[in-house]
């Protein structure tokens, strides 16, 4: 079997043969594996339910009756989170099936209700791969982050110092106590467990920088997310400044030193998605270089309000992607659609990259009879979820189509779909993918080991584009195309 996951990370591995009499002793391996790694009873007798569901899919859909296969779980620890995953080398699963049929409806219902993340990876040759991320609680950890949650807004005298330096993976109640100033417990979730930022920063898949004051109060956090330590781009989020702080430009210069920072370790970029509901944020990423590279309708979660701005939004958010150039990106050839050739080539030229734009030619053509790897990622707590085709074949509409529809039946708002721009196939296949009611977003420099185009689909979802605060020409001009996508 080949081995899907991270060593670094590895827990326990075990291999039986595909016989429902396996089930009682996997699923006692998996309640107790997971519990010492961490989670609730409760949690690891929910993961135990979801190692039955998966097992029992494998079992009954894998090897047509054959009781001899055999088939892995594994167990591995990432920062924050256990990860469950089930591996096989059965009959590659024909995905248009799962969802479908009141039994396999009920069972894939179990598996997404009892995780907060579900991966589908193609293996190849290795087989298929099913993944079940479960977070960890850290037995109410996040209770003292609110309990300790300051109150007093008086703003600090103007000649307190304040030191903008790397965070320290034991800073993460005070962390906890600037996102409340800000958004109070509307923001991401595992910002108020200071044990999951430590496991992310000792990790090395998140830096974050603070600017602290001389009493050890982080007044403002910007964060740099690495989807692994081999990655060319990070990813700069959680941005926040302490009201009391207001007037000092501490945004900016945090933007500016995580910038610095991401220069030095030689990443090519940094990525970010910043709010539309006020130019603030905006205006501070532009004044630090950064340029435009589309929008994402819906992306930021209606639950997420500003305490000094709004209570409570009354619709989902709309984001703005930018990227900062830190160190000069190698040269690519990119296949955009034909369709999208024009504004992709105005995204390239804002940005001043790298970029030499080629259609797809005849002699281009992909070879439809390949079977498509179709990575799926999904967020409960967010309402979104990622869809990336790693490699292209003839069956890739209907792949996609399959998930769509799943994931909209799961109620999933907002659903991306990523598209490699170094592979021809994507000039090819990218008008199909619309019609299944995708549209253009943006692109997405040096994702993946190349460009990547991504596409968005609301489920349900309605946009007032007069309420999206757009600061730059070409930001509107790239706003408009967007929004006559989606029409």
């Amino acid at each position: 079997m080949t081995d899907g996951l991270d060593s670094a990370n590895f827990i326990s591995r075990i291999t039986v043969k595909a016989h429902r009499k396996v089930i009682p002793a996997v699923t006692a391996f998996v309640r107790e594996m997971v519990h010492q790694e961490g989670l609730t009873q409760d949690e690891a007798r929910q993961l135990e339910v979801v190692a039955e569901e998966a097992c029992l899919n494998v079992i009954d859909h894998a090897f047509e009756g054959n009781a001899e296969a055999t088939f892995d779980i594994a167990v591995e620890r990432r920062p924050g989170k256990v990860v469950l995953a089930v591996e096989d080398q059965g009959l590659p699963v024909d995905w248009t099936k799962i969802g479908t049929g009141e039994a396999a409806g009920f069972g894939m219902a179990i598996m997404r209700g009892f995780t907060d993340e579900v991966r589908f990876v193609n293996l190849g040759r290795g087989g298929k791969r099913l993944e079940f991320v479960k977070n960890i609680s850290y037995g109410g950890a996040g209770e003292v982050a609110q309990t300790a949650a300051p109150q007093n807004d008086e703003p600090f005298a103007p000649d307190l110092p304040i030191e903008i330096r790397l965070m320290r993976p034991d800073e993460g109640t005070a962390l906890a106590r600037c996102f409340y100033r800000v958004y109070g417990y509307s923001y991401g979730e595992f910002l108020y467990y200071p044990e999951k930022v430590r496991e992310l920063l000792e990790s090395g898949l998140q830096i974050s920088l603070a600017a602290v004051t001389p009493e050890g109060e982080i007044v403002a956090h910007q964060a740099l997310a690495l989807e692994n330590p081999g990655s060319r781009i990070a990813e700069m989020g959680q941005g926040v400044v302490d009201p009391r702080t207001r007037g000092r430009g501490l945004f900016e210069k945090i933007k500016v030193a995580s910038i610095a920072h991401a220069r030095q370790k030689g990443l090519c970029g940094l990525y970010t998605e910043t709010v539309t509901i006020h130019p603030y944020s905006q205006k501070a990423n532009f004044a630090v270089g950064a340029k435009e590279l589309g929008f994402l309708f819906g992306y930021g979660p209606q639950m997420m309000s500003f305490k000094k701005l709004a209570e409570k939004q009354d619709q989902r958010q709309t984001t703005i992607m930018l990227y900062h150039r830190t160190n000069e990106e190698p040269m690519r050839t990119v296949y955009p659609p034909v369709q999208h050739e024009t504004i992709i080539r105005r995204i390239y030229e804002n940005g001043s990259f790298h970029r030499r734009l080629e259609g797809a030619s005849g002699r281009n053509v992909p070879d439809t009879g390949l079977t498509t790897l179709l990575d799926m990622r999904t967020l409960p707590e967010y309402g979104f979820a990622y869809l990336r085709v790693v490699r292209y074949g003839g069956d890739v509409a209907d792949l996609v189509r399959a998930r769509l529809r799943e994931l909209c039946l799961s109620r999933y708002d907002c659903i991306y779909l990523d598209l490699p721009l170094s592979d021809p196939a994507t000039a090819h296949f990218c008008a199909s993918l619309e019609m299944l009611g995708f549209f253009f977003s943006g692109v997405i420099p040096e994702m993946f080991d190349g460009d990547s185009l991504r596409l968005q689909y609301l489920n349900n979802v309605r946009i007032d584009p007069a309420r999206v605060v757009v600061v730059t020409p070409f930001g509107k001009e790239l706003f408009d195309y967007i929004q006559n996508c989606s029409q």
